[in-house]
């Protein structure tokens, strides 16, 4: 019996309609963030008129928003209209979208600049005082604690968020919104056994398909793989049309390969470091424990003044002189420089795929065997990569897969800086929800921890050294690697702990900001506009077809919402 069970109410659905890539460019991209869904709706409904199936499509995805994201505005008004077009639901639930969808909204004023100066500090009096004024608003104090919800879980300081929910004026009506509330909390802040009878315990007339899929991720969490595959296998069925949900499910029913310890030999393991010592030390504990089997490692001391060759010095010892080589630079020489110096080491020209690892990540076990599986006898990859978090819990998301929009670049307006290559980071700092655990193809992937293939490297050039110091040197390679025929391969499955971007008080000095912006300007005129319109068209194509294809399997494999 599937403890999860929800009320079938959702008409039945196609996953793939033509409408879908005929009408929307960016479908395939994903509906990972409530931002997505708000993007999709418009369309879905306006078509619905002529289009049962979009109809159909239209409904589920405002039910799911607003289970899903349960005081964003317009998701909630998309879902009352769904409820006006003759969607069956509870009629709790139908008061508690009309609530959503009228809630007043903080603006953009002093008080919302407050709260995201005050949210990037670690003063929890202020951060209280400060929600004992907002969230006590009778008037806009449900619009707040949706504004601030995503800051309050990224803190990793449960006890705030509990706070928050008791500080709300919450009317009668409201109550089992607090109850959602309580069990996002529980989702992400509390361990997935402790929270997984919280989330059970919701209504699921209220809050079933949400209440699907929370209780099959913490089940995942668990071990339990059966039991969280028939509470998502449920779920697909309701709504199959969710990119980022047909994606997970398949892998979970044909999991991606795992390399075996003498595949790993194939892989040089790189790094490079600058003056962070104390963070290498933890990464190379990290590598250290990590299955890599004889894969030989080489890093390089990029003209550090602190004790980074100290603690590379220690590391060769426990490592072993034969394994581990070291290359030590008077001068910082920047990031692209630095991995084009140990590609061009003769060891690594001989490996069939170099690993890059950044100085202040927390790699698992079996981070190498889980990108090169994947990969094994492939030579139409340019680079694997993975799901990137922050170091610490609730582990907030801070890179997926990237892909392009299939459009034309812009005409700049004049005298503004142009934006040519538009790329899609679909996770967008966003709690991990589970939701970008996938196996797919894509355009790039980020450089934290990825396996670059050699002879791609052999084939499009090394690292472009005019992104030096850093920043957008892993995404041009990557397009010229898409270019050449080689796209990445982004493994979601397989989660790299990264420390650097972590913390909400990390900030940018304008001259920092100004080194991004002008990477950002040479990657933007670098590529022709046919170029950038041809890795549109063929991203779209490789994302609709991957898609195709999985969606293809769980419908002969689990059948539809009948």
């Amino acid at each position: 019996m599937n403890r999860f069970a929800f009320p079938r109410t959702l008409p039945p659905c196609a996953p793939v309609q033509p409408a879908f890539a005929r009408h929307f460019s960016g479908w395939q991209l994903g509906m990972g963030l409530p931002e997505s869904l708000a993007g999709l709706l418009p369309g879905l409904f306006l078509l619905s008129e002529e289009n049962p199936g979009c109809k159909s499509a239209a409904m589920g995805m405002a039910l799911w928003g607003m289970q899903a994201y349960p005081l964003h505005p317009d998701l909630a008004r998309w879902a009352v209209k769904a409820v006006n077009l003759g969607l069956k639901t509870d009629r709790t639930l139908a008061r508690l979208m009309i609530l959503a969808a009228e809630s007043a909204q903080p603006g953009e004023g002093e008080a919302a600049d407050a709260w995201y100066e005050l949210a990037r500090q670690d003063d929890r009096s202020l951060i209280l005082r400060f929600l004992a004024v907002v969230l006590n608003d009778p008037a806009k104090g449900l619009g707040w604690l949706r504004h601030i919800w995503r800051d309050l879980i990224h803190m990793g300081r449960p006890e705030i968020a509990k706070a928050a929910l008791d500080m709300v004026r919450w009317p009668e009506a409201a109550l089992p919104l607090r109850a959602r509330f309580e069990a996002d909390r529980a989702f992400h802040c509390l361990p997935p056994d402790e929270a997984l009878p919280i989330i059970e315990s919701l209504d699921p007339n209220l809050w079933g398909l949400w209440r699907a899929y929370a209780g099959g991720e913490l089940l995942l969490r668990m071990g339990r793989t059966g039991e969280a595959k028939g509470a998502l296998a449920g779920l697909w069925q309701a709504i199959p049309w969710h990119v980022n949900l047909t994606l997970k499910l398949h892998d979970l029913f044909r999991p991606a390969p795992v390399a075996s310890p003498a595949q790993c030999e194939e892989a040089a393991v790189l790094l490079y470091s600058w003056n962070k010592a104390d963070l290498l030390a933890e990464t190379l504990e990290s590598l250290l424990r990590s299955e890599i089997g004889r894969a030989g490692i080489f890093a390089l001391n990029n003209g550090s003044s602190d004790h980074t060759g100290e603690v590379l010095a220690q590391a060769a010892q426990r490592f072993g002189a034969d394994r581990f080589h070291i290359e030590t630079l008077p001068v910082n020489v920047g990031a692209p420089a630095a991995r084009n110096w140990l590609l061009s080491l003769p060891a690594v020209r001989k490996a069939r795929w170099a690993a890059f690892l950044d100085d202040d990540i927390i790699l698992p076990e079996d981070w190498l065997p889980r990108l090169l599986g994947p990969a094994q006898g492939r030579d139409d990859l340019g680079a694997v990569g993975c799901r990137i978090t922050a170091a610490v819990p609730p582990f907030g998301l801070q890179s997926a897969d990237y892909n392009i929009f299939p459009v034309r670049p812009p005409e700049g307006e004049p005298d503004a800086l142009p934006n040519r290559v538009p790329v899609h980071d679909n996770c967008a700092g966003s709690p991990d929800t589970g939701m970008f655990t996938y196996t797919r193809p894509c355009l790039s992937v980020s450089g934290c921890c990825h396996l670059v293939n050699m002879r791609s490297i052999g084939r499009t050039g090394p690292f472009d050294l005019r992104y030096t110091p850093s920043q957008f040197d892993d995404l041009d390679r990557d397009l010229r690697a898409s270019l050449d025929g080689t796209p990445a391969l982004y493994v979601g499955g397989l989660a790299v702990r990264h420390v650097q971007h972590s913390s909400l008080a990390k900030s940018k000095t304008a001259r920092q900001i100004g080194q991004v912006m002008g990477n950002k300007l040479k990657l933007d005129t670098k590529y022709s506009d046919e170029e950038l319109d041809r890795l549109g068209r063929e991203n779209r194509a490789m994302l609709w077809a991957d898609l195709e294809e999985k969606s293809r399997f769980l419908v002969d494999r689990l059948g539809l919402n009948a």
